[in-house]
């Protein structure tokens, strides 16, 4: 199966919100505050791979964002 990047997950009821760019980069988006703060993660070591592979899975609390939620966060 062929992925398109970039893949937009949301982590369930945390207010994290993530941009998956590639299978080893990806942007988390936090609120704090009511204020987004921005992290980008190259993964390096297996579980954040692990992590990449659960997020585009939708795996535990991974869901997929709407546009709205999209164009919020990453425009």
């Amino acid at each position: 199966m062929e992925i398109h990047y970039p893949i937009y997950r949301k982590l369930e009821n945390f207010g994290r919100y993530y941009k998956i760019e590639s299978p080893d980069l990806f942007t988390e988006v936090s609120l704090l505050n009511g204020k987004p703060h921005y992290q980008t993660v190259n993964a390096v070591q297996y579980p954040e791979k692990l992590r990449i592979r659960d997020m585009i899975a939708c795996e535990f609390s991974f869901k997929e964002m709407n546009p709205e939620e999209i164009e919020t966060y990453f425009q």
